[in-house]
């Protein structure tokens, strides 16, 4: 049996100890960054940027600007709608604003939708730095994932 732990010893030079521990060092600062919750003080300042997520059978990319304004680019989902681009996207815009946990929306734009001058809100159920989960005033829950731009 001595033999056994000589040899995982001798197996397990420097080299391969380093490899693991910065190895398993990047697994833990992945999962610390994925779990870091955004304070509801900084909702506003930490919303802004490009997000996607799917809401029903629409895919939704959101820009939020750091003015107040956003824009949202709305696809169907699906084999054709995703292959074969047979549907036309729409397009939303207008102003933003957050008060405490509730993301207000007003839309002032509307291409290929018919949601013109209307305001609608959303609570934020969960903000994490490349995650926002929103639940809509009619209590739809949808993801959505901080977009990053290489």
């Amino acid at each position: 049996m001595m033999k056994g732990v000589d040899l995982m010893k001798s197996n397990c030079t420097p080299f391969v100890r380093a490899i693991v521990v910065v190895v398993l060092g990047f697994c833990l600062a992945s999962c610390a960054n994925n779990s870091s919750t955004v304070p509801e003080a900084e909702y506003s300042t930490k919303i802004v940027g490009r997000w996607q997520g799917t809401v029903g059978d629409l895919k939704e990319t959101m820009s939020i600007d750091g003015d107040g304004t956003f824009i949202c680019q709305i696809r169907p989902t699906g084999f054709l709608a995703n292959t074969l681009s047979q549907s036309l996207p729409g397009k939303i815009s207008g102003t933003w604003n957050i008060t405490g946990a509730i993301m207000t929306l007003r839309i002032t734009g509307a291409k290929n939708e018919h949601l013109g001058n209307r305001i609608t809100s959303s609570t934020i159920e969960s903000f994490k730095a490349d995650e926002l989960i929103l639940k809509s005033d009619r209590g739809e829950v949808s993801s959505f994932h901080r977009v990053i731009s290489l």
